[in-house]
């Protein structure tokens, strides 16, 4: 018992407690009774967290490679059988569903943490990367043709971190994710101008040989034709208008950019101190969509205010401190990979869904942990979190 983390456990207690009062708040008028149904989700969660704990830690590492292959089956299932940009779920009985995509995100997160906990990677020793970022594809790809980008996105995250404290440098990094950064940028020419200068300064000041060097050059000038690919024939209409909104709302205010603008009144209406619990007219009105799953944040604004907001900010603060803390007791490279891939799997939610809700990043489907509306995605953050107190009652035994 001394060795649970007490911090970690009452930061996530509030975050529980908060996000049950504001879908009570922007759904009690609903027939649904969506909050009724948080309260079983985290119950769920909370046995998930107590049954994990009791675990012996070696079963995460024993477990990693066959959880990968179900979960490729499961994506592999809804790629192959379920159609349309909503179907990503698998029917279950008592009427609830199961969403591959999210169970993946545990699955390659033991996959990676046991692949790379065997070697430290280095991009002057290519092998040491190459199955990483097989395993990364696979699923990557699998989630990208329900469509679901901002879920695929987590994963690239999740490695990205993972890859680093496994021995990456940070210039390393910057050169593996410069194409992408090419798609990106490549449609602001002087941006990407100024990325390319930075990308050759950054290679002769360490030295790169000259083999790598062609290499990352023609794989940046072959991402920027690429980007127009990517926009034409790759990205679904909807992600189009998700990007062309996110740099101008205005230009279709009751259609694409309805939900960024109501976002951002409905947050920004709350003020300092909110208008209380229950009182946000926006939310209770119905002029904000999604405002129990995606948008759950602009609820918070609007009912609490800037300072429930910075309340909130601070316990997703301390409670991803608290798991990242936890590396410093644990010697086990494979348990500090998988604390570091959690804390970029949550980090990156909190991170995207704040700014897509405060009209900072195009909207994209990541719901906002412990606080958002969901079954699938409340129980895996769940695991994720019993995860870490899992490896640091049984430290001794990984």
């Amino acid at each position: 018992m001394k060795r649970i983390d007490w911090f970690l456990l009452g930061s996530l207690f509030g975050l529980i407690v908060i996000g049950i009062l504001l879908v009570y708040s922007a759904t009690v008028d609903e027939a649904a009774k969506q909050w009724q149904r948080q309260i079983l989700f985290f119950s769920l969660g909370g046995i998930a967290v107590c049954g994990i704990t009791l675990l012996p830690s070696k079963v995460f590492y024993i477990a990693a490679y066959p959880l990968y292959t179900l979960s490729l089956l499961l994506l592999a299932y809804v790629a192959l059988f379920k159609s349309g940009d909503v179907e990503r779920w698998i029917a279950l009985p008592g009427g609830f569903k199961l969403q591959p995509s999210e169970f993946a995100k545990i699955a390659l997160l033991l996959t990676l943490a046991r692949f790379l906990s065997l070697k430290r990677t280095s991009l002057s020793n290519m092998k040491t990367l190459i199955v990483p970022f097989l395993l990364f594809f696979v699923p990557f790809l699998l989630v990208l043709k329900q469509p679901d980008l901002s879920t695929a996105l987590v994963f690239g995250v999740m490695l990205l971190f993972m890859l680093y404290w496994n021995g990456l440098a940070g210039w390393e990094i910057f050169l593996l994710i410069s194409p992408l950064l090419s798609v990106i940028l490549t449609s602001q020419h002087f941006l990407w101008a100024g990325m390319f200068v930075l990308l050759v300064a950054v290679m002769w000041v360490y030295r790169v040989n000259l083999i790598m060097f062609l290499t990352t050059v023609l794989a940046n000038m072959a991402a920027g034709y690429c980007s127009i690919l990517l926009w034409n024939k790759i990205l679904k209409e909807h992600q189009r208008d998700r990007i062309l909104t996110f740099v101008n709302p205005m230009r279709d205010p009751k259609g694409s950019g309805y939900q960024i603008i109501q976002s951002k009144v409905t947050t920004g209406s709350g003020g300092l101190f909110g208008k209380g619990f229950g009182n946000g007219s926006q939310t209770n009105l119905s002029f904000l969509p999604e405002e129990h799953t995606d948008f759950i944040f602009s609820v918070l604004g609007e009912q609490f205010g800037f300072l429930g907001c910075t309340v909130v900010l601070l316990l997703f603060f301390f409670l991803i401190y608290r798991i990242m803390h936890t590396c410093t007791d644990i010697r086990s490279q494979f348990a500090n990979l998988l604390i570091v891939g959690i804390t970029a799997i949550l980090g990156f939610h909190v991170f995207i869904n704040v700014a897509m809700t405060l009209g900072m990043m195009p909207v994209t489907g990541l719901p906002l942990p412990f606080l958002s509306y969901g079954g699938s995605f409340i129980l895996v953050c769940m695991v994720l979190v019993g995860i870490v107190i899992n490896l640091r009652v049984h430290q001794e035994n990984i």
